[in-house]
């Protein structure tokens, strides 16, 4: 099948962006790229000049019409974008007919556009059933849960040298950007061999004793799962963002936030013991104590007994973690969500009828 798929590129490293257009292509899919941060002038000058940002924006929008007319798609499926407009959504179902999907990540962020949005096409799946839920509590019916995944040959157990255990190593530790709730569950964990990496964490306080614990900035995926790998617990903190400022993230209440992160699947995927707070969809995808282990963010300081326990059972937390990995592998990979979308897009008027001529 020919799928333009629409998403953001980082230019340092692979993202999900690049696990599910892997996942397309494994299932034998044509697929046609475009990357909807392909800007001309770059964002210091566009934030300062809205004119040239909404000249830049135009044209990427026109730039899609374009590659759609060429490519001509059978399935248009565009991935968090906030400046591709409606009309061109629009316009592109009109002339070329393709089923539409747009798929959305890092709720609530931009969620008002998403909101907006949805309805112009034919699917709509956020990456969490908070997103969905709000979407549909907005009169919206297109609306499919779709988290995200693992890709086992990213995501996956491997064999690290002395070095890469020296320089990587620790009984417990946190990849991830810093936020201050993350702070307040990790510091009462500051007494152990712990070990984190992440933008931001130099804003902890001075006296923080998170301070001697950080290791590093930004990771790359291929240094993130040595991490992973070289750890007997990884901490997993699904935030609520609460740094991000959006007047619709402040709409909400801390238990409308019931995502997966990313994490979740990654870490499970590497072999890794995951320790990870308690959050709805995590609890709809898991079990405590046979996949992971699950702790409650409202009680951060009972968290270093939690600890304490699975250092100490190292039977007990390979035991968990061999089975969150076949589980994860079996049922959660980037693989079978793509196959999850098509099957609900192929529900009712089939694709090859609709495109036999």
């Amino acid at each position: 099948m020919k799928i333009l798929y629409v998403g953001y590129y980082n230019p340092h490293f692979i993202t999900v962006t690049e696990y599910v257009e892997r996942a397309l292509r494994g299932l034998g899919h044509e697929v046609e790229t475009v990357n909807y941060r392909d800007w001309l002038i770059p964002g210091r000058i566009r934030s300062r000049v809205p004119a040239l940002d909404l000249w830049d924006t135009r044209r990427i929008n026109r730039d899609l019409v374009r590659k759609a007319e060429v490519f001509r798609p059978e399935v248009l499926i565009v991935f968090g974008a906030t400046n591709i407009y409606p009309e061109t959504i629009a316009e592109i179902k009109r002339r070329f007919d393709p089923v539409t999907v747009s798929m959305v990540a890092d709720f609530p962020m931009g969620f008002d556009f998403h909101l907006m949005a949805g309805p112009y096409y034919d699917h709509f799946f956020p990456s969490g059933t908070d997103g969905l839920l709000q979407y549909q509590k907005a009169g919206h019916t297109n609306g499919y849960w779709l988290p995200f995944g693992c890709d086992p040959e990213i995501h996956r157990p491997i064999e690290l040298t002395c070095e890469e255990r020296k320089k990587y190593g620790s009984d417990i530790c946190f990849v991830g950007s810093y936020y201050t709730e993350r702070e307040v569950i990790l510091e009462p964990l500051a007494g152990f061999d712990l070990g984190l990496w992440g933008i931001g964490w130099e804003k902890l306080p001075k006296g923080s004793p998170l301070r001697r614990h950080v290791r590093g900035g930004s990771l790359r995926p291929d240094e993130w799962v040595k991490v992973f790998n070289a750890a007997k617990i990884v901490i997993n903190i699904v935030a609520r963002r609460a740094d991000v400022r959006e007047p619709f993230a402040f709409s909400l209440k801390d238990d409308d936030f019931r995502m997966c992160n990313t994490r979740v699947f990654e870490i499970l995927g590497c072999g890794a013991f995951q320790m990870v707070n308690r959050k709805d969809d995590v609890l709809k995808l898991f079990k405590d104590k046979e996949h992971i282990a699950l702790f409650d963010e409202k009680r951060p300081d009972e968290v270093p007994a939690s600890v304490e326990y699975y250092l100490t059972h190292a039977d007990e937390r390979r035991r968990i973690a061999a089975a969150g990995r076949r589980e994860a592998v079996e049922k959660h990979t980037y693989r079978s969500r793509m196959e999850y979308l098509f099957t609900v897009i192929n529900k009712g008027r089939s694709l090859n009828e609709r495109y036999s001529g």
